[in-house]
């Protein structure tokens, strides 16, 4: 039993550390990205929680290859991180039209279903994330400029639940493990089983970068895994 409840932590504390790279992922590149990719310890960071969470043998092959072709196409920090940036605004915030809508409200739109397209920050999708995001007690920084149903912001949403069901895992408080699986399941099933998968397939076949597609690679396989267990 005792065997069982670590590895139960240890599983829950890996999926915590994959949602947060996911969500770092997601937001505009920064330097601390690059200085990961190009001495190979985000690709380190990757491949462990992928081997924690029994990621099939040829993707994490997949996963080494695509940081590895980053390493040799790239020897300087500025031009990784400007392709990084070129990237990540032609898939996610091109002023006239991005590839990829990165919003939950904005990806699940359909104007054959609704002529009305819907607002940032005030539509259903946002609001309801923003109610599981207090429910759950997390206050977003007023700082924090974007609707609450982005996806980054979501991936860091369920970074907190996981990190808080190990802490209860670790401390034997049931109750609270038992809570927090509650709210996990709460939002997989009004948010991200709605989204996610398909979000990280778009990424994995759509970007020209092989960041971002070895980013949709580990969203797609992961969102499967999790997914299938609900």
């Amino acid at each position: 039993m005792q065997n069982t409840t670590e590895q139960g932590i240890q599983t829950t504390i890996a999926a915590s550390d994959l949602y947060q790279l996911l969500a770092m992922s997601l937001q505009l590149p920064t330097k601390q990205i690059t200085a990961g990719l190009l001495d190979g310890s985000l690709a380190e960071d990757v491949l462990a929680i992928s081997d924690e969470l029994s990621f099939p043998a040829q993707v994490q092959e997949d996963l080494k290859s695509a940081f590895y072709k980053i390493q040799q196409e790239y020897k300087n920090q500025e031009e990784l991180l400007s392709d990084l940036r070129k990237e990540y605004t032609c898939l996610f915030t091109h002023p006239q039209k991005s590839q990829i809508d990165i919003y939950e409200s904005l990806f699940l739109y359909n104007p054959q279903d609704s002529s009305e397209k819907p607002t940032l920050f005030i539509s259903p999708a946002a609001l309801d994330a923003e109610r599981c995001y207090k429910k759950a007690g997390v206050a977003r920084s007023k700082e924090v400029n974007e609707p609450d149903d982005h996806m980054a912001t979501e991936m860091e949403f369920m970074m907190f639940l996981y990190l808080q069901k190990a802490k209860a895992l670790q401390e034997g408080n049931q109750a609270e493990a038992e809570r927090r699986e509650g709210e996990i399941k709460e939002f997989y099933d009004i948010h991200l089983q709605k989204w996610a998968k398909e979000f990280f397939g778009r990424c994995s076949t759509s970007s020209e970068h092989p960041f971002f597609r070895a980013v949709g690679e580990i969203g797609s396989v992961f969102m499967t895994k999790v997914l299938s267990v609900q």
